[in-house]
Formats: structure tokens, sequence, C-alpha cells
């Protein structure tokens, strides 16, 4: 029988055999973007563990603790870690886009991240690193330090959404070593174009300049791809494809609505938009396809794009902008707005929690073995001192985490039993391998007082 015909009976139902199916997967145009894709799918295959994704959303100016504090829940007591199923509880209007998620999603308070330097408007690489801020980039952050734990294509992918729609990159919160910054890719449609573009490298890129040219060609392998696939694996598939076919599509949708648009409101192309919240759920898209294809296992995302970068979310009816309404926190105004912009970074992380959840990976989904840290870039407020660090979790890493359903609040600073940001990072590390038992810098004003250890995971959230 030749080789045509052997390919053939391959997938006839009766004879499907999905590592056969797989190694017989040939491709064309989309050789680089599909190939990690393809791999994960062979390893699924086979047997083998997913790999645990987690993804950084950083929230600019500050993550205020009682936008997070669930409802009734009294926020000063001290004496004791309090720990409560999340199912009891409602969740305060900020964050309450995140509700259908309430049974994977998980609030931690008062742990305190002190040795990122207090005062200011950011704590710029001290966030995610351990270390004072003003000292630059003096180490590695926790986001290489996982990703080291797993490596992959692209260690860390680092999305940025600034202010201007000008800014092609920015090297703001991610650092694979002292004086390494990531940077953070500020425009989805560059971001796109930077992950997925590849393919189109040398004479190819000379021959398909054109952009429409370079997604029909990327587009139509895929979908080539697709057809060869099992069933099971095509839906996977698609989550990926969809980001091509936004892409593709724009510019039809433009003309076709030339007419249309000069009287109604036009259909903004998210992957290019000047408008910051388009740009932000875009950003968001491009996180997720990048995950799902297996570029990369960590994703960090800066809402700011550096320390005193200020949004003025006017499509959110905001009208003033971060740093008044940091210097007003109390004001009547600035708690509106302040409300108004925290619900749509929850919906943003709600909105990545389900592209995630569409992906199915073995008996279950992407989210399952992923998770979504949401944490500020600045403590718990716009000049953050740091003695509480809100954090609002989506995912447990496969189970490895106890974080799903619960509401965690330990003892306030310097009290016994306080724990830090530190302690969480280990824990994470230890969920995907790596044993250490110190991450960063100590706070010296911890050291030595009764049941606070700075060593070791957060045992409380390990599974």
């Amino acid at each position: 029988m030749n080789t045509k015909h052997q390919t053939l009976n391959m997938f006839t139902p009766d004879q499907l055999d999905r590592r056969s199916v797989l190694k017989g997967v040939t491709l064309g145009a989309g050789a680089v973007v599909l190939q990690p894709f393809l791999n994960g799918l062979a390893a699924e295959a086979r047997g083998e563990a997913p790999p645990k994704r987690v993804v950084f959303f950083m929230e600019s100016n500050g993550l205020y603790p009682y936008h997070v504090q669930p409802k009734g829940v009294d926020a000063k007591k001290v004496e004791r870690l309090i720990d409560l199923p999340l199912a009891d509880l409602e969740l305060q209007e900020a964050i309450e886009p995140l509700t259908p998620f309430k049974s994977r999603l998980g609030l931690i308070q008062k742990l305190s991240h002190k040795i990122s330097g207090g005062g200011d408007h950011g704590k710029g690489y001290g966030g995610l690193g351990c270390f004072n801020w003003r000292r630059g980039i003096a180490g590695q952050t926790i986001d290489h330090a996982l990703a080291s734990a797993q490596p992959n294509i692209i260690p860390v992918l680092g999305l940025g959404v600034p202010p201007s729609a000008g800014a092609a990159f920015v090297n703001s919160v991610s650092a694979s070593a002292p004086r390494r910054p990531t940077p953070m890719i500020c425009q989805p449609d560059l971001a796109f174009r930077t992950l997925f573009g590849s393919v189109a490298e040398g004479d190819a890129a000379r021959a398909f300049q054109a952009r429409n040219k370079l997604l029909d060609w990327c587009r139509t392998d895929i979908k080539r791809v697709r057809d060869e696939l099992p069933a099971m694996d095509r839906e996977k598939l698609d989550v990926y494809l969809d980001t091509f076919e936004q892409m593709r599509s724009r510019q039809d949708r433009v003309n076709e609505n030339r007419e249309r648009l000069r009287t109604n409101l036009p259909a903004i192309n998210k992957f290019d938009s000047k408008r910051t919240t388009q740009r932000f759920e875009a950003q968001c898209a491009i996180a997720a396809a990048s995950l799902a294809s297996g570029l990369t296992n960590v994703v960090t995302i800066d809402a700011a794009g550096g320390i005193g970068n200020y949004h003025t979310w006017t499509e959110l009816g905001v009208t003033k902008d971060g740093h008044a309404i940091g210097h007003s926190a109390e004001a009547p105004d600035s708690m509106k707005f302040s409300v108004a912009i925290r619900r749509f970074h929850a919906e943003r992380v709600a909105d990545l929690a389900r592209r995630l959840d569409a992906v199915k990976e073995g008996n279950g989904t992407l989210l399952d073995n992923t998770l979504i840290v949401w944490m500020s870039d600045s403590g718990e407020g716009h000049h953050g001192f740091c003695g509480e660090w809100p954090l609002v979790l989506v995912g447990n890493l496969g189970g490895r985490l106890k974080t799903a359903g619960r509401f965690l609040q330990f003892p306030t600073y310097q009290s016994a039993g306080h724990r830090t940001i530190a302690n969480f990072y280990l824990a994470l590390l230890h969920a995907v391998g790596d044993k250490r038992v110190k991450f960063g810098e100590i706070d010296p004003a911890l050291e030595g007082l009764r049941d606070v250890n700075q060593a070791g995971p957060l045992t409380e959230i390990l599974a």
C-alpha cells in the first residue's frame, strides 16, 4: 500500500490512533508557531502531565485591601489566621465580575512585602522580586524563577499596557537576573507579530511582507492541521486559531463597514486600537493564545508600563488620572472611579480565565493547570508601604495549591504567625517542583519575632 493510502487509512474511525496521527501531522507555513502546540498534544498522548502555567496580572497604582475583603468579614482581626470558604461569602463590587469563578477563586490578605520598599508609586522589579525597588534590577523576579523550573521556548512572556499607545517596549517589573530586564511588549499588534510571525523570516519575510498574506499563510496551515488532528484535539486548536482569525478579519471588517462607520460607532480593532481598554483586552487574548499554543508557561502583564505611568480611564467614565485618584483615595469621586477601574481589571482576569477554560487539556482544561495571580505593583495603595499586599488568585495549578474557594487572612505585620509575599512565592516554586527554602531577601524588621518564619513556603496553601 502506498504512503498516501496509509495516511488516509490512519484517519479512518476504526483505525484511529492518536499517537500515530500526531506523528503523521506535517507542517508547512505554521511549523514554528504550531510545533510547540503539537509537541504538547504528543506529550499528552503519551500520558505526560501538562506543564503548570502562571499568569501574573500586575494591577497598577495599588490594589486596595477593602476591594478584596469579602463583605461582612472583619479586616482588623490579627490574633490568628482566618480561613473561610468563599462559597459562604459575597464579593465586593470591585471584584464582583469574578463571581462565576468563585469555586476556583482564592483571596489572600495581610501578607507583607516591605522588603520591596515603601512609598512612591510603584515597586518596579521589587514587586515580583524580593528586594528594594530603589536598587534597580537587583535579582531575579519570581516569574523567571518559575519559568526556570519548567523551561520553554519563551521563558516569560511580558505584556504591557502603558497609557500611551505609542510605546513599543518598556522595562518595568520582570527580570531574569540582576541587570537583565525582560521587556514588556506594549503593542498587541507587535506582540502578535513577535510571537507568531516567526514563520516568515529570511526569504519568506520578503515574500510575505503584506500582513494579510502572512496571516492567510498561517491560517491556511493551521486549518489544515486542524483537519488532520483527532476530533478531541481540534477544540484546543480553535482557541489558537481564533487569534489569527481576529487579526486577518479586521481589515475586511473595516472595508465592509466603511459607509456605516461614518454614522455609527466604529468597530475598533482591539489589536492595534489606541483605546486603552481594547489594548488591554487584546493583550489578554495574546496571553491566552501563547499559553494555549505552548510557546510559554509564564506570562506577566504589567497594567501600567512602569513606575509613574498613570492611566486616565475615560472609556470607563473616569475623569481623574491614577495619580490624582491615588492622592485623594477617600474622596467620593475617587472611590467611585477606583471601583470602576478595579471592575474593569476584574473583567480582564475573568476573560482570561474563560479563554483558558475553553481549552481542553487531559481530563480538564488549561485553566485547571494554571494559576492567575492578580496583585498590586505597589502594595496596598498609591503610596504603598507594603505592610499588606492583597492577592486575588484564580486556579490551583492542577491541584498543587489549596487556594480554590478560600479566603485567607493572616495576622498583621509583626504579629505572631505573620507571613510574607516571599513565603507565597516559595509556595509557587514548591508547587512546580523547585523546593528552595529562600527567595530573594528577608525583611530585617521581622527577624527574631515569635512564630514569624520568612524561610520556606506558605504551607497553608500547598496541597
